[in-house]
């Protein structure tokens, strides 16, 4: 067994001291108990995100090619391609038929997709083509279709290339 020091503080009183080995035993013990804890409260890492989102509805009902981009053709078709959505045949788009089919579920490891009225504001060809704001399409909108995916054609080339298809304000429509 080992001897145990003492020292006097100035008023008198006798301290005894721990031996250096078991006060270095207790630093091990406290580092490995704070590891410990760090290490059980660690966040799993999610897995890395290796897919693109899924196309828009309404871009994968007007882009033909899936180019990502609506050439000039395809914008002359935009109404036809619209009408191609309209599963009751009422001749308008609802939020329903605009927004397509349901999104799969998540796999295991996946963040499920937001339910659809809280996905946010609608993609930017939903701002262009919808001029009453309602998040649906009447006939009337539907049949201006073109006019209005040219409001989005920024460099006039007849093409909407992805820059311009991407998300952001739609340009307002000139007085006349």
């Amino acid at each position: 067994m080992r001897a145990v020091s003492s020292v006097t503080v100035p008023d008198g009183t006798k301290l005894k001291h721990q031996p250096t080995k078991l006060m270095k035993t207790a630093r091990i013990h406290l580092i490995l108990a704070v590891l410990a804890t760090v290490t059980a409260n660690a966040a799993e890492p999610k897995p890395p995100m290796d897919r693109r989102p899924p196309p828009q509805p309404l871009l994968a009902a007007l882009d033909k090619n899936r180019d990502g981009e609506l050439s000039p053709d395809e914008i002359t078709n935009a109404p036809t391609a619209l009408d191609a959505l309209d599963k009751d045949g009422d001749g308008a788009l609802s939020p329903k038929e605009i927004k397509g089919k349901p999104p799969k579920k998540a796999a295991a490891g996946e963040a499920a997709a937001p339910p659809p009225d809280k996905m946010g504001p609608p993609p930017v060809i939903l701002k262009t083509l919808d001029l009453d704001k309602d998040r649906s399409l009447s006939a009337d909108e539907i049949e201006a279709a073109s006019e209005s995916l040219l409001m989005l054609d920024k460099d006039k080339d007849g093409t909407l290339s992805r820059k311009e298809l991407s998300p952001g304000k739609p340009p307002k429509a000139d007085p006349a």
